[in-house]
């Protein structure tokens, strides 16, 4: 624990040092591609973790939503049942369940009722579920699901019994999911501004192995990605990471 605390430490001085010192950037030679990689992957964890920490309790928070409307809103007896890719119930009217965030429509007759406008939130029709566009998920279709048939006390009990574990997948999947998408956009941008660099620096005939360009690139992007982080969801300085990193390359480009 004390090595790893250590590590942290250097990581963390390392990165003060990219988005500071120019000098930084002449001490790179020696330095490793994989350095430059895991470098970068430890940004995507510092990415990945508070994201995935807020989706854990939203769906948390969903899941409880829903088995108290399972408890309270479904008649006791009521049976759902899957048959040949269409789903089915025994309920009087659609059943709507509203939190205070998302709203689940349970819906399988032919009335139209559905979210409201500006409402957040899923559809659970007889073919699918269709969840609203700010969601951000695809619908999942019924025409492949198995068979089957549930009462209301089974349902519950489904829910109690595997709820807990569907919500450590569902959070595990999505961290794995977060970090990859982080780490390769990272990775990414650290290819596209080290070619930029590699190019520049052949050009003005200060040559440096393409290699060593990848490195550098990767950490200059220290700064615009804390920025990232820091004006994560304003719309109005999405810019401002992006021209600090060609600020950088620049930087770079001119201290050669």
């Amino acid at each position: 624990m004390k090595a790893f605390f250590a590590w942290i430490r250097q990581w963390a001085r390392t990165a003060f040092e990219a988005a500071s010192d120019i000098a930084f950037y002449r001490r790179l030679e020696g330095r490793k591609t994989g350095e430059a990689v895991g470098y970068l992957a430890m940004f995507a964890v510092v990415w990945t973790v508070p994201l995935a920490v807020m989706f854990f309790v939203g769906l948390r928070d969903a899941v409880t939503r829903f088995a108290e409307g399972v408890r309270t809103e479904i008649p006791p007896g009521t049976v759902f049942e899957m048959k040949d890719g269409k789903l089915s119930n025994d309920l009087q009217e659609p059943l709507v369940i509203r939190g205070s965030d998302a709203v689940i429509v349970v819906n399988t007759a032919t009335s139209t009722l559905g979210l409201q406008e500006g409402e957040s939130g899923l559809v659970v029709g007889a073919d699918g579920i269709e969840p609203s566009p700010d969601v951000g998920a695809d619908r999942v279709d019924f025409a492949r699901a198995p068979d089957f048939r549930v009462d209301r006390e089974g349902l519950m009990g489904w829910i109690a019994r595997w709820g807990p574990f569907l919500l450590f997948l569902a959070s595990l999947a999505t961290l794995v999911l977060m970090f990859l998408a982080f780490w390769a956009g990272f990775l990414l941008n650290a290819l596209v501004h080290g070619f930029a660099l590699w190019l520049v620096l052949k050009l003005i005939r200060r040559p440096r192995r393409w290699r060593a360009s990848f490195v550098a690139a990767a950490y200059a992007g220290t700064a615009p990605i804390v920025l990232g982080m820091l004006f994560n969801g304003v719309e109005a300085l999405a810019f401002v990471p992006g021209i600090v990193y060609w600020g950088f390359v620049a930087w770079i480009a001119y201290d050669a």
